[in-house]
């Protein structure tokens, strides 16, 4: 029977762990339905795996020998970093990398909608909303303004209302207004303006 240390159970962490903090972390930068970890079972231990390979020499370096007796400081510090920081680099890297134009060519792109798409630049704009009664309402969407993502219904605040002119342009800020929020099925189109 095999002994069960310290060094053999943070072994069999390394294995397991890892793909579950990827998945997690991937999904803290891509919006998606909540999932059934269950079901993300044999993902999260390819990945775990693939992490595994990707250090095994470090691994092989920790494991071997009396590392974890002599040094155990630096024991934790290269296993924290192996299970618990380098998922989140893993997951932090491929979200940036799949949201380049080039890469769009070998996979789907992982943004679930084109408001989800548009709203993640985080730019601030000018807008009017164009109601389904026909009604218009302006406003500014900056810093302070918020709009939902997915899975959720498309819902946007914006931080500040303004009187639309005659013409349909921003004539002056709503006083004393805190700012609109609109929901999506009150939302026919949206115009956005620099």
């Amino acid at each position: 029977m095999i002994e069960l240390t310290i060094d053999k159970i943070l072994l069999l962490v390394m294995f397991f762990i890892p793909g579950f903090i990827y998945l997690k972390s991937y999904r803290l930068f891509v919006a998606e339905n909540k999932t059934d970890f269950s079901k993300d079972w044999f993902e999260a231990l390819g990945i775990s795996i693939i992490n595994f390979i990707i250090f095994s020499f470090p691994i092989y370096l920790i494991t071997n020998g009396n590392f974890l007796q002599n040094h155990p400081f630096l024991y934790f510090l290269i296993f924290g970093l192996i299970v618990l920081i380098a998922p989140i680099f893993w997951a932090w890297s491929f979200f940036k990398i799949s949201n380049k134009k080039w890469f769009s060519k070998f996979l789907i792109h992982p943004t679930k909608s084109a408001w989800d798409s548009f709203f993640s630049n985080k730019e601030s704009y000018y807008v009017i909303v164009n109601l389904k009664n026909g009604r218009k309402i302006a406003g500014k969407y900056g810093l302070n303004s918020y709009s939902s993502v997915f899975p959720h219904s498309n819902e946007i605040y914006l931080e500040e209302e303004w009187e639309l002119n005659k013409n349909g342009g921003f004539k002056k800020i709503v006083k004393q207004s805190s700012g609109i929020l609109i929901t999506e099925n009150e939302i026919s189109t949206i115009e956005f303006y620099i």
